[in-house]
């Protein structure tokens, strides 16, 4: 008895220590058993893992972590990676725009709605968030609350009219009505100066509506380097370097009375008729 004792000791111990060894392995990801070797967006997703474990306090590596991990058709994980980049960086608006694309996707319209609208209070002036949030409005029969996230869009980038820029725009059938309320936001906005203009407006024209945003997208077109002024020489200072054995430059002496007449411009034809011939230049008395 005494040896079956101590024989069922051993056991309950070798047993409970490999269950306690099994709690300090890191529990690997529902992708990582997935992942083929050599194909380019599983090698994207295995690179980009280890830049969010060498920083995984960066909501950036996240945001784009989960991007990754949706277009390989792991929404688990991605929607995992979105949060954590929203809990990290409560001022970063595209974590929660791309969980929003991901919950729309799945079906999960509210959770959509949800998404969008944490990104607006995060970012009031991206238009994209404030586009999928007026659609999702607009099936649920919300109208007059997607006209307004539909005007406020328009408002921030007209060009969302355009379906080429925009597919969502041909889904909608309120697009006319927002429009509308912009008219006379339009009419005052087409009459300011472009650094008067909404701030973000070139930053957001190029960022695509129809799929997860990068962060390196967000970041808009680069800015175009200033062209260093040109100086020009003064009279006194510039210097004629004439031919070898020609005699030196000699300026004309003025006319009596010091006045120099210069001569008249030639005038330029108006709507492709002739122009007139220059008027005769005064001979001094």
């Amino acid at each position: 008895m005494k040896g079956r004792a101590a024989l069922a000791v051993t056991l309950l111990v070798l047993v409970c220590g490999a269950a306690d060894s099994d709690k300090d392995k890191p529990k690997q990801p529902f992708y990582s058993s997935y992942l083929i070797p050599g194909d380019p967006l599983d090698e994207k997703i295995k690179a980009q893992e280890k830049r969010v474990e060498a920083d995984p306090g960066s909501a950036t590596l996240r945001n784009d972590f989960g991007n990754l991990l949706a277009a390989r058709g792991f929404p688990g994980d991605a929607r995992r990676q979105y949060r954590e980049a929203m809990k990290l960086d409560r001022k970063n608006f595209l974590a929660p725009y791309n969980l929003g694309l991901l919950e729309e996707t799945q079906g999960n319209n509210s959770a959509a709605i949800a998404a969008y609208e944490d990104s607006i209070k995060r970012k009031p002036g991206f238009p994209a968030s404030r586009f999928h949030l007026g659609l999702l409005y607009e099936r649920k029969g919300w109208n007059d609350r997607a006209i307004e996230q539909y005007a406020r869009a328009l408002w921030i980038d007209p060009t969302m009219r355009n379906p080429r820029r925009n597919p969502l725009a041909a889904e909608t059938q309120l697009l006319d009505r927002a429009s509308l309320v912009n008219y006379e936001r339009d009419v005052a906005r087409a009459t300011l100066p472009a650094e008067e203009r909404f701030s973000d407006e070139a930053r957001f024209a190029r960022v695509p509506v129809d799929r997860p945003v990068f962060e390196n997208e967000s970041e808009g077109p680069p800015a175009l380097p200033t062209p260093a002024a040109t100086p020009v020489p003064s009279p006194a200072a510039s210097t004629t370097t004439a031919p070898a054995g020609a005699p030196p430059f000699t300026a004309a002496a003025p006319p009596p009375g010091g006045a120099v007449t210069p001569a008249p411009a030639p005038a330029r034809p108006v709507f492709g008729r002739p122009a007139p011939p220059p008027a005769p230049t005064p001979t001094p008395q």
